[in-house]
């Protein structure tokens, strides 16, 4: 008996292209069959509906995300370079795989209001290690949550900016100077 992931995986590769192509909305189950080339009814063997796809993408990819970012951040080196590892970790996603990065960036408005602060999000985790720079006195007086936005806003708007043709190089060839922005914005 087949598993089904080698279908599962298609379906939302075809997927993830459609909602970057065209937006969640203008996209149906219709449209993720025929580009999987599955049923439409092979997707709620899968998923109880197109939103639930969606919904599963978004935590799937961000949790996915947020252990690469907790590895980054592992370890004893001291914050400051930590902190680096992480922002530089952020830029490589993107090279890595810029279809997912601009899935989680053009849907986190729908999906972030339903994360907790207990599930894989690279957000808190990046957050986490702000608090303990923040603690140990290495960061800027600022609290923690303003400074992690700080960070957040650099890489994620140069990669929203290199999206839309506002930026040459993408967020990977700019990870040095990305990276000393976000220190000089959260260190004294």
């Amino acid at each position: 008996m087949r598993d089904g992931s080698e279908t599962n995986a298609r379906i939302r590769q075809a997927a993830l292209a459609l909602f970057v192509e065209r937006g969640v909305s203008a996209v149906s189950v219709r449209d993720i069959a025929e580009a999987a080339g599955v049923r439409p009814s092979t997707l709620y063997v899968h998923w109880p509906s197109r939103d639930a796809l969606v919904e599963d993408l978004f935590r799937t990819g961000f949790a996915a995300y947020a252990r690469r970012i907790e590895a980054a951040a592992d370890g004893d080196a001291p914050l400051p370079e930590r902190l680096a590892l992480v922002v530089r970790t952020v830029c490589r996603l993107y090279a890595e795989d810029q279809l997912l990065f601009r899935f989680l960036l053009l849907t986190q408005h729908i999906n972030l209001a339903s994360m907790t602060n207990d599930q894989d999000n690279p957000i808190e985790m990046l957050e986490r290690l702000v608090a303990k720079a923040h603690a140990a006195g290495v960061t800027a007086a600022f609290p923690p949550k303003l400074l992690t936005a700080a960070m957040v806003g650099i890489v994620v708007q140069a990669a929203t900016f290199h999206i839309y043709g506002r930026l040459k190089r993408d967020p990977a060839r700019l990870e040095d100077e990305l990276t000393r922005l976000c220190l000089r914005t959260v260190l004294p």
